[in-house]
């Protein structure tokens, strides 16, 4: 200011656009801070899926240097626990000449039996498609019972196919999975209305409206929405939001206040809890336990404000 009171244009427009600046970085939505899973380890941790009752934590892991399946139960002081290796055939099937990988559960409905358990797995020497991924179901009747020896599900082809995920609308069953094509992973989908031992299904179904590479898909009790992983800038992963409008799914959109720039793999294999309202997925984000780690966010706190 000079001695006539007079205040430079180029001050006053300097002083606005801090003000403004501050203001807008203060208004910004913050992101996210999921929470780390007490079960991980320093191994890699994938391909999260949780029971219905919300017991009950699947994943797949690879600390003996292939991918095994793991169940961790909730503890009475809401932490999970320490994972073991799931007993019976899925780690190990029963016509299989060398150690299997095995990953991505989907689990049908606690207390309603026969109960079933989708998975994927490779490497089995009797399969003529070779040692891909194929996906395969198994059963139990009753919750004390080990799962009984799985049979391969009547999508597969001589390409790999994982991440099974269910809906059910009415009479109609529709399995989601994950296909690896020239063009990338690709989602398809596959519809029975009269399931028989985990099988029936009719012929799988592009879901051609989703871009190569979005994939491994989770999907809220209606339906309706989407959660998948996508492809991000220098080959990383990251976790996306897709609508269904008119029976069509419409563009993934990032979910921006999740991502981590920070891991070198990223955000990936997410997987909702039942009642839609927990998402639960795998990172190598900074701060974790070592390697692909689980975490789990509210759904809720994904909604910019």
């Amino acid at each position: 200011m000079n001695k006539l009171g007079f205040v430079s244009p180029v001050a006053v427009l300097t002083t606005l656009t801090a003000l403004l600046l501050h203001t807008a970085a203060d208004d910004a939505p913050k992101p996210v801070k999921p929470v780390n899973l007490a079960c991980n380890t320093p191994a890699d941790e994938d391909d999260p899926h949780i029971s219905s009752n919300g017991l009950s934590l699947y994943y797949a892991c690879n600390a003996k240097k292939k991918w095994d399946v793991m169940l961790s139960k909730l503890l009475p002081s809401s932490k999970w626990g320490a994972g073991k290796e799931v007993e019976g055939y899925v780690n190990a099937l029963p016509d299989a000449k060398k150690p299997a990988n095995a990953r991505g559960v989907f689990l049908t409905k606690d207390g309603t039996f026969p109960q079933f358990l989708y998975f994927a797995t490779d490497k089995n020497e009797n399969d003529q498609k070779g040692d891909n991924f194929d996906l395969y179901v198994t059963f139990r009747n009753s919750a004390k019972e080990e799962f009984a020896p799985p049979e391969m599900v009547t999508v597969d082809t001589a390409d790999d196919e994982l991440h099974p995920w269910l809906t059910k609308e009415g009479i109609t069953l529709t399995l989601y999975f994950s296909r690896k094509t020239k063009e990338g992973y690709r989602v398809f989908t596959a519809v029975c209305n009269n399931p028989k031992g985990g099988q029936g299904f009719a012929a799988p179904v592009l879901v051609d409206e989703l871009p190569p590479n979005f994939h491994h898909v989770t999907l809220t009790p209606d339906g309706a929405t989407m959660y998948l992983q996508g492809p991000l800038d220098n080959g990383r992963w990251g976790l996306f939001v897709s609508t269904k409008k008119e029976k069509k799914w419409g563009k993934p959109e990032p979910l921006e206040l999740l991502n981590d720039p920070s891991g070198p793999t990223g955000d990936r294999s997410p997987c909702l809890s039942s009642t839609g309202t927990t998402l639960y997925f795998a990172s190598d984000r900074e701060g974790g336990k070592g390697g692909l780690d689980l975490y789990s966010v509210n759904i809720a706190d994904l909604k910019k404000k």
